[in-house]
């Protein structure tokens, strides 16, 4: 379906019940649309805050079908979303992201092959069908390797480090689910994301670059203060996102997560096609939003120029942590405090995050600690 333009009073459609999609509902009531979602919970925070709810499984064709023929466009806010999904949607009403970097974004394999093809740097790896591949493989990759599923999402995302090999023999049961991919451990001193935006003009902007750091894979914490960095880093992580942008078929933002090592190698390690929580210091920290940025883009408008106003810190909380963060609410006025809570969130559950602004990431980072919420969870 051909690009539209949206107008105060037509239709977004969001599918998905992500704290980025609360966030983009802000943004869409701001510009005067009107806003569909689509949940598989019932108890759905986003269904609350729309004009038309829709609730059902990501396979109920006849929901899906009724919630696209609402909309004007349809906007995914997490890569999990099965591309076969926006399939079914796109038969009805347009999806300006479409599917194909969902597909790539998903598939390890299919992720990789795109990276070779546009001579993008990633550690080397090997596909994984039984423990014979993986002996005849860890010659080639070395010790220490990390096995991990093809497919990122699927169920009980498993890895396993392999550092000697005693260890291979662990895969045994993981192998039973499913192929995997075995690649090089590569030792990062320290990770990076640079999030872009693509109209429908193929225009690209992108936002400063972050550094972000993560316990398993859930963010928790990122800066916009990247001045100890080298820049001639930093200029070739913005080259590899150019580059990617040029050959996606995508509109709206999207993220490239980068690993960089002591003597400055550049390794990509992810591409997150949509709005991500990264983003969201950039509520605080430019001139326009991550959501408001990729709402312009998709309702095919021409994006913003991005001008940097401030560094940011953010700190992700979780609801252990919930009572301690209200208490720092009334200590700390000039940090900014986001709340995504659900009464049935588990205690390691993220629920929420800290903006900071500040002159010094540094000393931001040192108040933090001084919290100690962080320090005693």
């Amino acid at each position: 379906m051909d690009s539209v333009l949206l107008y105060p009073g037509s239709t977004i459609g969001i599918i998905g019940d992500y704290f980025s999609s609360t966030q983009l509902v802000n943004v869409a009531r701001d510009a005067g649309l009107k806003i569909a979602t689509y949940s598989s919970n019932s108890d759905s925070e986003i269904a609350r805050q729309s004009d038309y709810a829709f609730t059902g499984d990501m396979n109920d064709v006849d929901t899906l079908r009724e919630f696209a023929e609402k909309c004007d466009l349809v906007t995914y806010v997490s890569n999990d979303i099965d591309p076969q999904v926006i399939s079914e949607i796109e038969k009805y009403t347009y999806v300006p992201q479409g599917e194909s970097l969902l597909e790539i974004s998903q598939d390890r394999v299919m992720e990789r092959a795109f990276f070779d093809q546009i001579n993008v740097n990633t550690s080397p790896y090997v596909t994984i069908i039984n423990l014979e591949d993986i002996y005849q493989a860890i010659d080639s990759i070395g010790y220490p390797a990390i096995l991990k599923p093809i497919q990122r999402h699927m169920v009980n995302n498993q890895q396993l480090v392999i550092n000697e090999s005693n260890d291979i023999a662990l895969a045994s049961d993981m192998l039973k689910r499913g192929p995997y991919i075995l690649e090089s451990y590569v030792p990062y001193r320290s990770e990076y994301s640079i999030i872009a935006t693509k109209s429908v003009k193929d225009n690209l902007q992108q936002f400063p670059a972050v550094k972000t750091s993560y316990l398993g894979n859930v963010l928790q914490t990122a800066s916009t203060d990247i001045s100890k960095v080298d820049q001639k880093v930093i200029q070739e992580m913005i080259r590899i996102v150019n580059q990617i942008g040029k050959n996606v078929k995508y509109v709206g933002s999207f993220e490239v997560s980068f690993g960089v090592t002591t003597d400055h190698n550049i390794y990509v390690t992810n591409i997150d096609p949509t709005v991500n929580n990264t983003g969201f210091l950039f509520n605080l920290a430019t001139e326009i939003s991550e959501y408001d940025q990729h709402l312009r883009a998709i309702s095919g408008l021409p994006l913003a120029k991005i001008k940097k106003i401030s560094d940011v810190v953010s700190r992700s909380f979780t609801k252990k942590q919930y009572e301690q963060v209200l208490r720092q609410r009334i200590l700390q006025p000039n940090w900014q405090f986001y709340f995504n809570y659900h009464n049935n969130a588990r205690d390691n559950d993220v629920v929420g995050v800290i903006l900071i602004p500040t002159d010094s990431v540094e000393e931001a980072f040192h108040r933090i600690v001084n919290t100690g919420i962080w320090t005693k969870n």
